[in-house]
């Protein structure tokens, strides 16, 4: 079976992604498209630990992330493609990286661009990132 990874985060470019892959996927015997969200909460909770507990800090962003997929996940149902969808916390990169390898992914395909441009500016974009880390072809859809 082809495993194609697709990261995800809502933006246009990432859906963009998702058409490339679901073309990808069609042209394939057998294949799967994996969209992947990577949530990056932010570290401590000052004064909030009484209040809110880690259980309820991470329900808050799987449902984030599953929020961010769900036009990705539709662009792939219209179509019949056979998905799965999976939300990751930590580094953007390096977890893309991690699921490719631990999923037996044979490509990813991303946008070069997506909801976090400013910061890509700053370190350096999550695609050029992934290129760097993947151990296998990385596809990116402008």
């Amino acid at each position: 079976m082809l495993n194609i990874l697709v990261p995800v985060d809502g933006s246009d470019n990432a859906n963009r992604a998702v058409l490339h892959a679901r073309q990808l996927a069609q042209g394939a015997p057998a294949a799967r498209v994996h969209l992947l969200n990577v949530q990056t909460p932010p570290h401590g909770r000052a004064g909030l630990s009484r209040l809110v507990t880690q259980d309820m800090i991470d329900e808050y962003y799987e449902r984030e992330g599953r929020q961010a997929a769900d036009a990705a996940r539709k662009l792939l149902e219209v179509t019949g493609t056979d998905h799965t969808c999976h939300v990751e916390f930590g580094n953007p990169a390096v977890e893309i990286q991690a699921y490719a390898r631990d999923h037996h992914c044979a490509r990813i395909v991303m946008g070069t661009r997506g909801h976090g441009a400013l910061a890509g500016m700053l370190i350096g974009s999550v695609a050029n990132q992934v290129v760097q880390l993947a151990e296998v072809p990385v596809t990116l859809v402008r």
